[in-house]
């Protein structure tokens, strides 16, 4: 009967584990609109400009392993993906930066910011 219950125990201890690897991280906080330059070739070597529907993310966050990956950001009930091509070096840890094009899918880019977003980078799953 222990051996049941630790196995049991260890199996949904995995199952969580893999649960959370699908996300590198999450947060909720600010989304701000990547300044507008034409075209800007981030830390992830990718040139972008305000019509693409990309993001970077927080220095906390940014590593080489995440350009290219999705962040998924959700606002008002509203969820969608962007592609990570940049660090977002002015934001804190649970901040990220949109492109104009990705903000206005939110908000009017008058707005300027958009309190309370939930963000995550996705992550590939190894199976």
């Amino acid at each position: 009967m222990y051996r049941f219950l630790v196995l049991t125990l260890a199996l949904k201890l995995v199952l969580f584990c893999s649960l959370v690897q699908g996300q590198v991280t999450n947060g909720t906080g600010l989304a701000t609109i990547i300044p507008a330059i034409p075209t800007i070739v981030g830390a992830c070597g990718v040139p972008y400009g305000p019509s693409d529907l990309v993001a970077s993310v927080p220095t906390s966050v940014f590593q080489p392993s995440v350009c290219g990956k999705t962040v998924s950001v959700t606002s008002q009930g509203k969820t969608l993906g962007f592609k990570v091509v940049d660090e977002c070096l002015p934001c804190n840890e649970l901040d990220i930066d949109l492109s104009a094009e990705a903000f206005t899918q939110f908000a009017p880019e008058s707005d300027g910011s958009i309190p309370e977003i939930d963000w995550f980078v996705q992550k590939e799953l190894k199976g």
